[in-house]
């Protein structure tokens, strides 16, 4: 009888795990696009010409670019600033204006 229990105990694990994962699945299926990332990394010479000159404004003189991407979604690009040991990131949108 305990065997005849312990097997049916390890059977309604297994199909509760197996439900557990469809579950989880299900629902990162269902994740809407405008939540998953979708930056997509650039050349920095690759950036908007408008974005470019407003780096070049006094607030970003001294800073190098270290890494650009480009969020398709919102149409912003997000640039990654390095002067020294400092480090900071900016996003633009594509008229060079900053953007939160």
């Amino acid at each position: 009888m305990k065997k005849l229990m312990f097997a049916f105990a390890a059977l309604l694990g297994s199909v509760a795990f197996v439900s557990a994962d469809a579950i989880s699945n299900s629902i990162l299926q269902q994740t809407p696009a405008a939540q998953q990332d979708e930056k997509v990394k650039i050349k920095p010479e690759e950036l908007p010409e408008a974005v470019k000159k407003a780096l070049e404004m006094q607030d970003y003189r001294g800073w190098l670019i270290e890494a650009a991407y480009k969020d398709t979604a919102k149409e912003t690009f997000e640039v990654h600033l390095k002067n020294g040991a400092e480090t900071k990131i900016v996003k633009f949108n594509k008229d060079g204006k900053k953007v939160e």
